[in-house]
Order: C-alpha cells, then structure tokens, then sequence
C-alpha cells in the first residue's frame, strides 16, 4: 500500500489524555501506571488473573483523532515481546466493556508496524458484536485510541508507544448505497420467515445470495467488504443454521454502517 501521510493530531501523544483502565473494575488485582515525557507513552504493571481478572489498558479520553482520510494507522511500539490489542473507539458505537481490535507483537526493539482500518473488529467482552458498522463506515468518528494486554500470561509487563501516524487516502465510496440496502432488506424478508418456521437452508440460502451479489459492490468500505468475503468462506462450511447466523452477521454490519453514513 503507498504511505502517505495526512492530518494527524496523534503526532503529539504527550498532549494526549491518557487514561488506565484495569481489570479493577470488575473485581480483578492487575496493576499499571502510565508515563509520558519525551514524546513517548510508557504504560508498565503487572498483568494478574486473581479474582477473574486479567486485563490492563490504556486508552485516550474521547476527542476527535481526524481520521476521516486515512485508510491505516502506522504504529511504533517497544514491549518486551507481549502480544496486545491496538484499540480504536467510535463515539456513535458503543460497546460494552470493548471496542474495535487489532493484535499487534512487540519485541524488544522498536517495531513498526502498518494497520489498515479495515482490520478492526468490533469486539466486547472478547467475543465479536453482532451488528456494529465496520470501523471504517465512519472513521472520521473515531475519538478514542488505546492498548490493551489481555494475553491471560501473569506476571510485568511494559509497552512503549513511540508514534501513531495515520495514512493513506481513504478510497471514495462509489453510488449503490440504495441497492445494497434493497437487496439486504430483501433477503432478510425472506430469511427470516424461513428461519422462524424452521427452513434454516432456505434462510441461508437467501442470506448468501444477497451477500454474493453485494460483495463487490463500490458503495460498500474495504472493511465491509472484507466481513463479506469472510463471512462467504466460513459459511460454505458450516451447517445450515450456523451459517445462516454468519451471514446475518455481516448482513447486520453493512447495514449499521449504511445507517450511520
């Protein structure tokens, strides 16, 4: 992917308000402290899975982080080799006790690593949200960036986070808006009936055709497009039933996103 840089209030983190938020509040005993000086933000603690904890994050209090062009965050962090979750929040998308994930690997040199926005789920609890918009069906309405270590691996941890640059040029969704929403109305119609009166194949099958036709769609963001594909290739092999359900998941995500644009 060409890099190209674009606005970025995230090139000060030190200006950022950097909040901890632990397994504390739900009863757990893991520790952190979060530092900033010389334009780096250092987040060290200890990770324990007493009292069913196992979690530390931080995260920024909600501003607007400008990423309405940008089609990846380039991220530079130094850990200790611990596996985290890059976080990203969307104001008009709450999820409870979560947000949009990626896993990103920390060694102990500094690491530069390349997200696209499109490879943010929605995910709370640990598990995925059915229904909630792609990340980026909105990403201008991201306002809130975080880390989060839940590795279920007791014992010190420390991350370093050395830059944040969002890049690329966001691609320009073309018209079909209407004609997805259309066909994805449709086949609920018909799924949901068939589902109800036990027809799981016969949902399935309408919920498939719908998503075969849209898949390539230009209205559609590369984020949804990948939860399409996705859903495509899990549900040719799973049982009717469960299938039907993967397919009414991405259905859900394109049409939250289509209501939020």
């Amino acid at each position: 992917m060409t890099t190209m840089a674009v606005a970025n209030p995230l090139a000060d983190l030190e200006q950022l308000d950097w909040r901890v938020v632990n397994d504390g509040v739900m009863g757990g005993v893991s520790t952190g402290q979060v530092t900033v000086e010389d334009g780096a933000v250092t987040f060290a603690g200890e990770l324990s899975l007493d009292n069913n904890g196992g979690f530390a994050s931080i995260r920024t209090a909600p501003r607007s982080l400008q990423l309405g062009q940008a089609t990846a965050l380039q991220v530079t962090v130094l850990g200790d080799g611990r596996t985290w979750d890059l976080t990203l929040r969307r104001g008009d998308v709450p999820i409870r006790a979560g947000s949009y994930r990626v896993a990103v690997t920390t060694d102990t040199e500094p690491v530069t690593v390349e997200v696209p926005l499109a490879a943010f789920r929605p995910t709370s609890f640990g598990r995925p949200v059915a229904g909630a918009p792609a990340l980026d069906a909105a990403a201008e309405r991201v306002d809130s960036i975080g880390f989060l270590l839940a590795d279920k691996q007791p014992g010190p941890f420390r991350l370093a986070v050395l830059a944040v640059v969002p890049v690329g040029e966001a691609e320009a969704r073309g018209p079909g808006h209407d004609q997805v929403r259309a066909a994805l109305a449709e086949a609920l119609s018909v799924g949901v009936p068939a589902f109800n009166r036990g027809d799981a194949g016969g949902c399935r099958d309408a919920y498939e055709a719908a998503l075969k036709g849209i898949v390539d769609q230009v209205a559609l963001t590369a984020g949804e497009r990948e939860i399409v594909r996705g859903a495509l290739a899990r549900g040719r092999t799973q049982a009717a039933r469960e299938a039907a359900w993967t397919y009414r998941y991405a259905i859900d995500t394109v049409l939250a996103g289509a209501e939020r644009r």
